[in-house]
């Protein structure tokens, strides 16, 4: 009831209010004189008319003589010249709106066919024969010049510049080296004369280098070279430094510059009767072992009873020249017995009875790595001692005549007394070697054959002899080793081992004529059936085989008319190497190969792994050929390298310079384009590679956090985050605001419940008050009501009403 009364008393007053502002704003009729503020809208009364009515002082718009009623603002033509007024929509103002080709406030500006702005840039508006066009200054282009020229489209920058646009030109930014305004100057580093102490000094791109003089080092050749510092002197000589040289002052049994030659103190020889001299620093030491002989230069003659010649325990007596022995008595020291039993043979030594003597085999001690000789194996073999044996031959030493001697057991390629001659072999294609065939071959080896052979050529010629109706063929065929013998038109014996023979290892063949010829392959890693065998052709007379002329690794031109053999091998010359080539007994060697005799050779075995660098892109599996590789590419990838397809997608530069001359391909959406005469591909973000050929790993940096899982995306990622975290890269951590947000979740429950309550208590009391005043009869209603002011009058109270 208290709220109803409030609002009741607001509707009076503000009622009150209302009509005592409209009485006070019109102006009095019945007047005659002007009242102040008696005229509205800007009006001014005039007492001079008639009627002493209002009057508007504002000529913009026209009131009637109340000044209570708006009429047209164009109505006086405000607008000057040939504007046409037009009234503001919901205002009393007005606009000058000017006719077509004019603008201004006035309408007195003419306007161009291309309207007041539309050529941009400072264009001119023109005609052409149908529509307005704009002429454009320099540097711009377009129908309203809108479009800016890109003067770096012709690539006016050189040498790996970057070009800038600009206005109706460009700039280039030059890399290191290079000037002027196209960037085609090279910088000449030398001009500064940067080299010090009479250096040459090398312009090169960007930098320079100095070439010092003996003396001096440096970047710039600024350090005098302190000539001893690098201890140059050897073998404890002492270096004394001079200006630009210095000089070594060497010990005792050593010479030269630097005193590296050791003095041989054995040159001389020292060591009488045999005895072996042993160099050692600036002395030499005598062994007399085995000479008969001791002493320091096994000068003295040892007693001839030094060798215990006589038997069965005898006494041996020295004489002037000889001995004498004094047997046991009964006993004659010729008898028979075994003269090893007393074990005579020392350093593990083999004992072989003999009548009335014995023999010794001695061993090689693989503990000590020492050789001993001698009658009992007691002699320490000093043949090796300074390592004869050249290129890792294995030396073995010996003691004959009473002389320390030793032979050489040669490795593979090489062969001589000392191992110091090679025996391999290049062939770099279309090449040849004749063999010059020997006048003293023995009679059971003349036909045999021995070699060794590396190549990654499944079909290749390795020999061939041929005299008149008799021929000898070894090759390659599918990989395999095969020969092949013909005799006076007889059938022809063919021959091979079914084992890979051209993998690029060395591969080792004999070829043997007796009763029957065999083909061998002796490699280590030969499995099955590594031996092949036929009646021989020649039967057991090898004399016949003695064949004339002989080839390795192919045939030369015109060999048909030389050689009067009905059919030649087809296969191709040998890319590969050869060596420990054996033709009956004749080694061949580089050096017996006369140069009018051979073609594309070379001594030695100049092989490169080609595919060490991985050359083939894309997972493409490298095959060595020796000269050269081969890629096996994998679909859709082609070319020499595997680098892609035949044409050049997503490319700047015309399809005929990006791909088919070059043949170069930009993946994933690159952009090919040329810079410095050479192709380049610029990447979309997210791939990388020479051709844009690999995803870009977002994720191998571990940008998600508190252990979430990455997934890498084209030029992004998306993490995978635990339960607890939250976030772009699970930064957010769930668990820390679980108590806030359940604090504020109450709070916010509680202040709905709040709000649903006072409604609710609002709904009811609202609820109440309708409830008591429905109906003719209201008892609270009437006790209340009392006069009350309504527009323009006074209304009673309603009559009291009783109950009945």
């Amino acid at each position: 009831m208290a709220v109803r009364t409030v609002i009741h008393l607001l509707i009076v007053c503000l009622s009150l209010s209302l009509l005592i502002s409209i009485n006070n704003t019109f102006c009095n009729r019945n007047d005659t004189k002007c009242r102040s503020s008696s005229c509205p809208n800007n009006s001014a009364c005039k007492n001079f008319s008639k009627d002493n009515s209002c009057r508007c002082s504002d000529a913009a718009i026209n009131l009637d003589k109340d000044c209570d009623s708006e009429k047209d603002p164009c109505f006086s033509s405000p607008c000057p010249g040939n504007a046409t007024c037009v009234r503001a929509p919901g205002d009393r103002s007005f606009l000058c709106a000017c006719p077509p080709g004019h603008s201004g406030a006035a309408c007195d500006t003419a306007v161009g066919p291309c309207g007041t702005s539309s050529c941009q840039h400072g264009g001119i508006c023109g005609w052409d024969p149908v529509n307005p066009v704009c002429i454009c200054p320099a540097g711009y282009a377009g129908r309203f010049c809108e479009l800016d020229h890109d003067e770096c489209g012709s690539s006016p920058c050189r040498n790996g510049a970057m070009c800038q646009d600009g206005i109706n030109g460009y700039s280039c930014f030059c890399v290191p080296g290079y000037q002027g305004r196209h960037c085609d100057l090279e910088v000449d580093e030398c001009v500064s004369d940067p080299c010090k102490n009479e250096a040459t000094c090398l312009n090169e791109i960007g930098r320079y280098t100095c070439l010092c003089p003996r003396d001096y080092s440096g970047v710039n050749c600024e350090l005098e070279v302190e000539e001893c510092r690098s201890q140059p002197c050897l073998n404890g000589g002492t270096c004394r430094d001079a200006v630009g040289a210095y000089a070594c002052d060497c010990a005792p049994g050593f010479l030269g510059d630097r005193c590296e030659h050791d003095m041989d103190e054995c040159a001389s020889g020292p060591c009488l009767h045999g005895g072996l001299c042993t160099d050692g620093a600036n002395s030499y030491s005598c062994h007399c072992t085995g000479s008969g002989f001791t002493g320091t230069h096994c000068e003295t003659p040892m007693l001839p009873c030094w060798s215990k010649p006589c038997h069965h325990n005898a006494t041996c007596e020295d004489g002037t020249a000889n001995y004498t022995c004094h047997c046991w008595p009964g006993v004659h020291c010729e008898d028979r017995r075994d003269e090893c039993s007393s074990s005579p043979c020392q350093n593990g030594g083999t004992c072989e009875d003999g009548p009335g003597n014995y023999t010794c085999h001695c061993l090689f001690d693989s503990h000590s790595g020492a050789f001993y000789g001698g009658r009992d194996c007691s002699v320490s073999l000093l043949g090796c001692a300074d390592h004869p044996c050249l290129n890792h031959g294995l030396c073995i030493p010996d003691f004959r005549n009473g002389q320390h001697g030793f032979s050489c057991r040669c490795p593979s390629g090489y062969t001589g007394s000392l191992c110091e001659t090679v025996t391999t072999i290049s062939f770099e294609g279309s090449g040849f070697v004749r063999v010059p065939s020997g006048s003293a071959a023995a009679k059971d080896s003349a036909c045999n054959v021995a070699l060794r052979f590396q190549t990654v050529q499944p079909m290749a010629l390795l020999l061939f002899r041929g005299d008149g109706d008799a021929f000898l063929a070894l090759e390659l065929l599918s990989g395999h080793v095969h020969m092949s013998v013909q005799v006076n038109h007889q059938p022809k014996v063919v021959l091979f081992v079914a084992q890979n023979a051209s993998d690029g290892e060395w591969h080792s063949v004999e070829v043997t004529f007796a009763e029957a010829v065999t083909l061998t392959l002796r490699d280590d890693s030969c499995t099955g059936t590594c031996v092949s065998k036929a009646p021989s052709p020649f039967g057991s007379d090898g004399s016949t085989c003695a064949l004339q002329n002989s080839f390795l690794g192919g045939l030369p031109e015109g060999t048909t008319r030389n050689l009067p053999v009905d059919s030649l091998p087809s296969t191709p010359s040998l890319v590969g190497c050869l060596q420990d080539v054996q033709i009956g007994s004749i080694p061949v060697t580089p050096e017996s190969i006369s140069s009018g005799w051979s073609l594309n050779v070379k001594a030695g075995c100049a092989r490169k792994d080609w595919c060490e660098s991985q050359p083939c892109r894309h997972r493409g599996r490298c095959l060595n050929l020796w000269l050269s590789y081969q890629c096996a590419c994998y679909r859709p990838y082609q070319g020499r390298d595997c680098h892609g397809g035949t044409f050049c997608r997503q490319s700047s530069s015309p399809s005929a310079v990006c791909g088919k001359e070059k043949n170069f391909t930009c993946y994933n959406g690159g952009n090919c384009t040329e810079l410095q005469d050479e192709l380049k591909c610029t990447c979309w973000p997210g791939f990388t590679g020479e051709w844009c050929e690999r995803d870009v790993d977002e994720c191998a940096s571990n940008p998600c956090l508190h252990g979430g899982r990455c997934h890498d995306l084209p030029n992004g990622f998306q993490c995978v985050c635990d339960v607890a975290f939250a976030g772009a890269r699970c930064e957010l951590d769930l668990a820390e605001d679980l108590l806030s947000e359940v604090f504020a979740a109450i709070g916010a429950v509680t202040l709905a419940l709040l709000l649903v309550l006072f409604v609710a208590v609002a709904a009811s009391v609202v609820t109440s008050n309708k409830r008591a005043t429905q109906g003719s009869y209201s008892p609270s209603r009437q006790e209340r009501d009392g006069s009350r002011v309504e527009m323009w009058s006074t209304v009673a109270p309603p009559a009291l009403e009783r109950l009945i």
